[in-house]
């Protein structure tokens, strides 16, 4: 290899230190143990390399002019670390959104991945209902006993090519919608790691490991829809939120960990033990984020006469917001990892 770019000291292959001056100038992956210089992911197993994050956290790892670099680049003092600890709340908003803003153009290319297909997705489906065979303007002047029976009948009546041609639609935006929240996640850890997001290379990485995240998503479906089903009866509300939570981390663990499909749930499962409530209350907070900008919407919407320019600014709002609720996904999976549980 080339000499070292601190001392121009000859180092080996396999060197993770300067035999010269001491500088580290490579990292050996933890999963893999394979040497790695200057890359995000491993390029054995894919792992993202998070040897670095140790150092955030520990200020005597680093010189002083390393620190001072890194007051610099974070502005207040609510940003003083890359990754909050559980719990911290206020923490995780404010880095969650200082790196939404730092890299505002790169995370909102990845949000426009799922905003631009449910934008056509959306103008499609209502093209497809706006027939002679059924309106949604009908759907209106229905009663609470009226609704089930009118519907059904109504939508009896589609042709059988044009129900599959939504249901191949839906899917393809469930698709898009995976793509866009791991790459953005991806973009987090890329974030924590003291590093500027770059939109091709999380694209890239999650597309390299799409079906297998497709995988994971149908089975967790399949564990939780009999809690679903009896959450319908109200007895199984409390066990699907036990379990939601419980699980929510495993397709970050596997975009993030390269884990497989049983060892990224029972590595969230893991992360989340004894941390539940916290958990749930900081995606809590989160959601009802997320949802402030859908309920002003909702305001201003009667005073909108074109459904078309309702559902456009309503995809506009979501593109611009959800990247937030991904990345503190993210950084908060992050936190779990880097501060664990006491035994």
């Amino acid at each position: 290899m080339g000499g070292c770019k601190n001392c121009d000291f000859e180092n080996t292959e396999s060197s993770l230190f300067c035999g010269g001056c001491g500088k580290e100038i490579a990292t050996q992956c933890e999963r893999c143990r394979t040497i790695n210089r200057n890359q995000t992911f491993c390029t054995n197993c894919g792992q993202v390399l998070s040897h670095d994050l140790g150092e955030i956290y520990n200020p005597g790892a680093v010189d002083e002019s390393e620190n001072e670099k890194s007051k610099t680049d974070i502005p207040s003092p609510s940003v003083a670390r890359l990754i909050p600890e559980p719990g911290k709340l206020v923490d995780l908003i404010s880095i969650s959104s200082y790196a939404y803003r730092k890299n505002f153009k790169n995370f909102l290319i990845l949000s426009l991945i799922n905003g631009i297909p449910v934008l056509v997705i959306g103008i499609i489906l209502r093209t497809a209902l706006e027939t002679d065979w059924v309106s949604l303007a009908n759907f209106q002047p229905y009663n609470d006993g009226q609704l089930s029976e009118n519907l059904m009948s109504d939508l009896k009546s589609i042709p059988i090519w044009k129900l599959f041609s939504i249901f191949i639609l839906i899917l393809i935006g469930l698709v898009a919608n995976l793509i866009s929240v791991m790459a953005i996640i991806v973009g987090a850890a890329q974030f924590a790691n003291s590093e500027k997001v770059s939109s091709i290379a999380c694209l890239n990485y999650t597309l390299s490991k799409i079906g297998r995240l497709i995988l994971l998503s149908l089975f967790l479906i399949g564990l939780l829809i009999i809690p679903f089903l009896l959450s319908i009866m109200l007895i199984g509300i409390p066990i699907l939120l036990y379990l939601f939570v419980r699980w929510y981390f495993s397709l970050p663990s596997m975009a993030l960990d390269n884990t497989g499909i049983t060892r990224s749930i029972q590595m969230s499962w893991d992360l989340v033990e004894k941390r539940w409530w916290v958990t749930f209350g900081t995606g809590l907070v989160i959601v009802i984020l997320m949802t402030i900008p859908t309920y002003l919407l909702n305001l201003l919407s009667p005073n909108l006469n074109s459904d078309f320019i309702i559902l456009l600014i309503d995809v506009c709002v979501t593109t611009l917001v959800s990247p937030f609720q991904a990345i503190a996904t993210g950084l908060y999976f992050l936190s779990l990892k880097k501060f664990p549980k006491e035994q």
